[in-house]
């Protein structure tokens, strides 16, 4: 196979960089109506779009920190605001991709790029994700079941997908708990497909990569249980992970009191919202677009009037998916500009 010269490289990237403009470009023209801009900032309580501005970015930063938690557990780095553009760069591609599929890899690979084993990057991606989980999990499902009928009686149709949302939640958390807990048992498992495979003339290779892949399974063990014994940090990224749920679950209360409305509590709008949230984590397009607007037609048609809850869809979206799009995608772009000048100069610093 003929090798890439480093002008090949330096196109494919550049390249890369430029699809990424044009996508969040494309995203934001072609979904958004800004033509119901004007009308929405003459009727709206400016101090609450502020606020829920505010909340975006914090959400960010919680992002961030807490990805840096998960890193330093794991692996010392010497990388300036890493759990920053590693975060910004999964919140962007969770995004853009159907079922958030393209954000864990490309954190993969960024965080190799930056010098960190590929088994350590897979450990910091899936401990970070065992996290979140974890979290909403438990802080979406305790919400769900003390306003279950508040569901039952209000959102019949609705509470198939939230139901359904939750268990593909519970799977993904249970999955990711037994890939911790029996590395001895996927060793087996892998071991007995790559014989399985290495029947074929095509695979045969694979055969001989048995113990490079044993190692790996045991270096990835090692690393997620390292994290899981600093108690301080894994506490700590559970609580922080909570709140970061609580600051985004707030976004509608914020879009609520911004037209001026009164009578239903914050907890309530909130419970509406993990609701939200839950019914369209099934759905496979690039950050549910379109379905959420759909479920917030439904879910919230009691608590914005009719004439209105048009502004309040186009305000959730934009805080809930494009500005997050925008602001995630300004530092994606960046970090991947970035990630091969680092890391050519940490191999210019070593041979130093």
């Amino acid at each position: 196979m003929r090798k890439i010269t480093n002008k090949q490289k330096a196109f494919i990237q550049y390249a890369f960089l430029l699809f990424l403009i044009c996508l969040t470009t494309y995203l934001v023209s072609t979904t958004l109506d800004i033509t119901l801009i004007p009308y929405i900032l003459k009727v709206v309580d400016m101090k609450y779009i502020i606020t829920g501005i505010l909340l975006i970015v914090i959400y960010i930063l919680f992002e961030a920190y807490i990805l840096q938690l998960v890193i330093n557990s794991i692996e010392k780095t010497k990388a300036r605001f890493l759990g920053f553009k590693i975060g910004t760069m999964g919140l962007y591609y969770n995004l853009v991709t159907p079922f958030a599929s393209g954000s864990q890899p490309i954190q993969i690979y960024a965080l190799t790029k930056y010098g960190i084993s590929l088994s350590k990057s897979v450990a910091i991606i899936t401990n970070k994700t065992i996290v979140f989980q974890t979290a909403v999990t438990a802080y979406c499902g305790y919400l769900i079941l003390v306003n279950l009928d508040l569901l039952k009686t209000e959102m019949p149709s609705i509470m198939i997908l939230v139901a359904a949302g939750m268990i593909m939640n519970i799977v993904m958390l249970v999955g990711g708990v037994l890939i911790i807990l029996s590395p001895n048992k996927i060793k087996m498992i892998t071991s007995y497909i790559l014989d399985k495979l290495s029947r074929f003339k095509f695979f045969k290779k694979l055969s001989n990569k048995k113990d490079t892949i044993n190692e790996y399974i045991d270096e990835y063990s090692y690393s997620i249980k390292m994290f899981m014994k600093n108690k301080k940090n894994l506490v700590l990224s559970l609580i922080l992970t909570a709140i970061q749920l609580a600051i985004f679950f707030s976004i509608t209360y914020c879009i609520y009191k911004a037209f001026n409305l009164n009578g239903l509590s914050y907890w309530h709008v909130m419970t509406l919202q993990v609701f939200l949230y839950m019914a369209v984590s099934p759905i496979p397009t690039p950050g549910n677009v379109g379905a959420n607007e759909l479920a917030f037609f439904s879910i919230f048609a009691n608590v914005f009037p009719k004439e209105i809850i048009g502004y309040s869809v186009f305000l959730y979206s934009w805080f809930a998916y494009y500005m997050i799009v925008i602001i995630g995608g300004i530092f994606t772009i960046n970090t991947h500009h970035n990630m091969n000048k680092y890391k050519n100069e940490k191999i210019y610093a070593n041979n130093k």
